[in-house]
């Protein structure tokens, strides 16, 4: 509460305690009254939830309890590496774009317009960069997950350390941020306690996941994308329509903003000093976290890990990437329509702003019967989608490099199977214990979400990326890169919510490091010092490290290079001593 009380519009930059107006302590967005649903809105809903729910039995009933040996974790936790390219895309792009981009995109935008749609568009750069160069790596090596990566190119201490980290990350940042959103519009929407929607979206993911492994979840992320694309395309038609058209959209400014700032709402650019979204931050800096997030994250690549042959991963990220142009009509200018249409209810005069309730908004005023439970259904299946990849990577990442890599190499597959889909139930739990620690969060949580991987992925990208690129890197340098720039970024986080709380003298060193200095521009720097330290005491800690790490790369890299034929995959290596 003492957080939010001092969630004021000050002269913060931006960053994980940014936000654009006043808050109120333990403030429960209220502007949306609950809607009573119609009978064919009640059926669409239904419908998609027994969906779900079928999909999970089809998968258990095929096998998902029988089997044995390593085909059945192999098939758990990586679908059998028989997935194909169109599946994989749609599951890529449907991972990504959970609640949080239904409710946070909208959010945004209707607080500054289209140019946070450019995380989106980046998102295609990135993609190309985990197909054609981490992809043919992650293939060949016939990896299950990345820290096994990491393992085996610096040693087993550095896939400890990642895993961890990421479980941590999961539970911070991904599961929360998305339960926060889903929550938001269902309570905002039928009025029900936050506890119960989050519950129930939480445990239905949760047992489809455990049952069905990723196959599950990569035939439900299927028809997922199609409901969440139809659902967007109709309330922004509906949308457009109800402002007449962009023409009408952008001749005349809600009564909050003066006809110079609506202008400015249609338009990527944004200066450097821009408090949101500044351009050359977003050239520079976003770029760190979305490396992280598309190329290095077990949540997303694990999807392309599933593929067949290198080609399909090629092709499954070029699909993803033309559909990552979408989210800037479907969602960011649905928000813009939104406040255009919802001005009063979203900035009030009394100065609290709810511009989480850009979605609901919508939902509730401009759809008519029938695409309201469609829409409904998306907003559902956005944030399902969002759930199970985090499941079945949380899930992997605990059983095959802690489990089974540390606490009992001689599990057997079938124990593993069990182990992990008791973790996915351990995982719903935790997420529901930290339902009440999200009403923390900015008023802007696509905000929060990118501050957050920006502070912590730096680390993570120098040691994947000098790992593929550079072959003397080493242990040593790796360790060293962690443990800089996880002091350094968990430091840039203390430091902000510490100023945030406790404001400082405008112009002193606490004010430029912690509010004024963006956390795009914070995030490059992180990434250039883990560089850095990662060169320096390789290139210092040569033949010091017992010659793992160079007993590492000589093997690694002559399997698993960048080059060669397009269409093979190397056999699994066998795990760390």
């Amino acid at each position: 509460e003492t957080l939010l009380e001092h969630t004021s519009c000050g002269h913060t930059a931006g960053g994980i305690a940014a936000c654009s107006t006043p808050s109120t302590p333990g403030r429960q967005d209220t502007c949306v009254m609950p809607v009573t649903l119609e009978a064919i809105d009640i059926t669409l809903i239904a419908l998609y939830f027994v969906g779900m729910a079928a999909v999970g039995i089809i998968f258990w009933a095929r096998g998902g309890g029988d089997g044995g040996g390593q085909d059945e974790a192999e098939s758990f936790f990586l679908a059998g590496r028989s997935m194909r390219w169109p599946a994989v895309g749609l599951s890529l792009f449907v991972s990504n774009v959970g609640s949080e981009h239904l409710l946070g995109l909208a959010g945004s935008a209707s607080a500054t317009g289209v140019a946070c749609a450019y995380f989106e568009w980046s998102a295609a750069l990135h993609l190309l960069l985990l197909g054609w160069l981490f992809a043919p790596v992650y293939l060949r090596c016939g990896i299950a997950t990345l820290p096994e990566y990491l393992g085996r190119r610096y040693g087993p201490r550095l896939r400890r350390w990642l895993s961890l980290i990421s479980l941590v990350l999961y539970l911070l940042t991904k599961l929360s941020v998305s339960i926060y959103s889903a929550a938001t519009v269902l309570t905002s929407v039928f009025g029900w306690p936050r506890w119960i929607a989050a519950a129930g979206l939480v445990g239905l993911t949760a047992c489809y996941t455990a049952v069905g492994g990723l196959a599950a979840v990569i035939v439900t992320d299927v028809a997922q994308s199609v409901v969440m694309l139809v659902g967007a395309v109709t309330m922004t038609a509906v949308g457009f329509g109800r402002v007449g058209g962009m023409s009408g959209l952008r001749s005349e400014p809600p009564p909050s903003l003066t006809s110079e700032e609506w202008s400015r709402f249609f338009h990527i650019y944004k200066p450097p000093d821009d408090p949101s979204f500044p351009t050359l931050g977003m050239l520079l800096g976003q770029h760190v976290a979305g490396v992280w997030y598309w190329c290095l994250d077990q949540a997303i690549v694990q999807r392309v890990l599933s593929t067949r042959t290198v080609h399909h991963a090629k092709a499954s990220c070029l699909l993803a990437g033309f559909l990552k142009i979408t989210p800037m009509f479907l969602m960011a200018y649905p928000g813009i329509i939104a406040r255009k249409l919802f001005d009063a209810e979203l900035y009030p005069a009394n100065g609290i702003a709810t511009p989480n309730q850009a979605f609901p908004l919508l939902l509730q005023h401009t759809l008519p019967p029938g695409l309201l439970g469609l829409n409904l259904a998306a907003a559902v299946a956005a944030c399902m989608s969002s759930l199970d990849s985090v499941f079945t990577a949380a899930a992997s990442l605990f059983c095959l490099d802690l489990y089974r890599g540390w606490l009992r190499p001689a599990a057997s597959p079938h124990e593993v199977v069990r182990v992990g889909q008791a973790f996915c139930a351990l995982l719903a739990v935790l997420t529901l214990l930290w339902l009440p620690i999200i009403d923390v969060l900015s008023d802007q949580i696509f905000l929060y979400k990118e501050a957050v991987m920006a502070y912590l992925a730096p680390p993570i990208v120098s040691v994947y990326l000098l790992g593929v690129l550079w072959r003397r890197a080493n242990a040593t340098g790796a360790a060293a890169s962690f443990a800089v720039g996880y002091t350094l970024g968990f430091g840039r986080m203390a430091g902000e919510v510490w100023c945030k709380l406790h404001p400082p003298r405008p112009g002193s060193a606490a004010d430029a490091l912690f509010v004024r200095l963006h956390f795009l521009y914070a995030g490059l720097l992180l990434c250039l010092a883990c560089l850095a330290t990662h060169a320096a005491v390789s290139w210092a800690a040569q033949g010091a490290d017992g010659g793992e790490g160079r007993a590492v790369d000589e093997t690694l890299l002559a399997k698993c290079s960048c080059g060669g034929e397009g269409g093979r995959r190397a056999a699994p290596a066998p795990k760390d001593p």
